[in-house]
């Protein structure tokens, strides 16, 4: 199902339910939290599978333990550079093995996390959760590789919320950002399927990336298909055009939403690269 119309779907069952019940059962995003940020382990796959090596990495979050795959690349690979991954909605580490292969290839180094209530991480996945599950990865990433190495947070999809939150609410921050099919925020989502504006507007702004890149102090670069189908392309622009200072794009046309971890083709990938090695 496409994104924005099970985020739509969500909330009108939310904004159609008395306030009281929403009280009762933890607050208007309760429904999309247990629906959308829980699928659970979704595939046993490792990075093994197709013959890479790795380390298994748990990640301390405020009481919950992360799961996530960590790929060094070669210690003969100069200058260092490292990605940190936040996945999209119903994607789990086990999806980013083939990307994690590639970039090994290029002589990068990547560690991707499953948030709360993904993979093998603790539950619950919720908002709050994720987003502290955001900074804690942020800091183990930054722990791992050395300020000598360059280090980027890349985020597709769904990803770019708790990335986003990290990069503006962490203690340490990276090198520069790489939003891939990013949205603009759950209610622009929401409203852009038909949901009544006046009741959407009264959620909470939940991720709102928009608001997250206009306090961004380090570098954006945004890769957006036109034919998304999932994410329509202007409320990533809306996300690009609100980041001051130090920004680059790549709009392209051909491709799906989910094709930067499936097909991994050049024309997403190969400025993605030049611009995390800061060329």
């Amino acid at each position: 199902m496409r994104l924005w119309r099970l985020v739509l779907i969500l909330l009108m069952a939310l904004t159609t339910r008395p306030t009281t019940t929403l009280a009762a059962d933890g607050g208007p995003w309760s429904s999309f939290e247990k629906n959308t940020l829980n699928p659970g382990e979704l595939s046993q796959a490792t990075p093994a599978d197709v013959g890479l090596p790795f380390e298994r990495v748990s990640i301390p979050s405020n009481g919950r333990q992360l799961d996530g795959f960590l790929v060094r690349a070669e210690a003969s690979c100069q200058p260092a550079l490292a990605l940190l991954i936040f996945h999209g909605r119903g994607e789990t580490v086990a999806d980013w093995i083939n990307v994690q292969k590639f970039l090994r290839g290029k002589c990068i180094s990547s560690l991707v996390f499953d948030y709360s209530g993904h993979g093998r991480s603790s539950s619950p996945g919720t908002i709050d959760n994720i987003n502290e599950d955001s900074v804690a990865a942020l800091d183990a990433f930054l722990n791992i590789f050395p300020a000598s190495a360059r280090r980027c947070l890349l985020s597709h999809s769904l990803g770019g919320g708790p990335m986003l939150y990290a990069a503006t609410n962490g203690k340490a921050t990276a090198d520069c950002v790489i939003v891939a099919s990013p949205f603009s925020s759950l209610r622009d989502i929401a409203i852009r399927g038909g949901a009544p504006e006046q009741v959407i507007l009264k959620l909470p702004d939940v991720w709102n990336n928009v608001e997250a890149a206009r306090r961004l102090e380090i570098p954006l670069f945004w890769v957006h298909s036109r034919t998304d189908k999932t994410i329509p392309i202007d409320l990533g622009q809306k996300v690009y055009d609100a980041k001051t200072g130090a920004k680059a794009a790549d709009v392209i046309d051909g491709f799906d939403h989910n094709a930067i971890y499936k097909e991994m083709p050049d024309a997403i990938w190969s400025p993605i690269i030049e611009f995390a090695k800061g060329r």
